[in-house]
């Protein structure tokens, strides 16, 4: 995939696409401006990082606990 801009408009399009399209006036720029020009941010925060530690902190619990009383058997 490649990021091509002509005036204000910015495209991602494949390389096969990109080359045609810089042929026909387009030029090539950097994927953080198309990034930038969506104005889509990451929603992921701190909490959700935590969250998702503790989730496999009780997976990992029951998986021992699981051993544990097959262990016993």
């Amino acid at each position: 995939m490649k990021t091509i801009k002509r005036n204000n408009e910015i495209k991602r399009v494949s390389d096969k696409e990109a080359i045609f399209f810089v042929k026909n006036g387009w030029s090539y720029c950097s994927k953080t401006e198309w990034k930038k020009d969506r104005g889509i941010k990451s929603n992921v925060t701190q909490e959700d990082v935590s969250d998702n530690i503790s989730d496999k902190k009780k997976r990992k619990l029951r998986k021992e606990n699981k051993r544990k009383k097959y262990e016993n058997n």
